[in-house]
């Protein structure tokens, strides 16, 4: 015959846990309840500092939210002239390198009243 005693005697011991968990859960039932209506009260006389008086929170501490970091804008010069000049290294690394550009280049312009078609195109 199979020995029950051992599993019975786990079930009552889980079942008195759980029974002083639910007494727990409705200790604090009744304690909101009561402070809901205690706010009831308050409201009904007109007392709305008497009302935060009943029950403080936590202290509120106030979040400190960090600005967006910007960059100045000769940092951002700074930081396209250091990949310009990567770039052109990589380039002339790999055998594609053009030649600089200096700053008094001018492209050529066509000029604005030309009435000719350009010279490549077939007739």
């Amino acid at each position: 015959m199979v020995d029950l005693d051992p599993t019975v005697r786990v079930l009552h011991t889980k079942r008195q846990e759980l029974l002083a968990e639910l007494k727990a859960v409705d200790s604090a039932i009744a304690a909101l309840e009561g402070a809901r209506t205690a706010r009831v009260k308050h409201k009904k006389d007109e007392r709305p500092q008497a009302a935060a008086l009943v029950s403080p929170g936590p202290p509120i501490v106030p979040t400190v939210v960090t600005p967006k970091r910007v960059l100045a804008d000769s940092h951002k010069q700074a930081l396209l002239e250091g990949r310009r000049k990567a770039r052109e290294t990589k380039d002339a690394a790999t055998g594609r390198a053009r030649e600089r550009l200096d700053a008094s280049f001018v492209p050529a312009l066509a000029p604005q009243g030309g009435r000719q078609p350009p010279r490549l195109v077939k007739k």
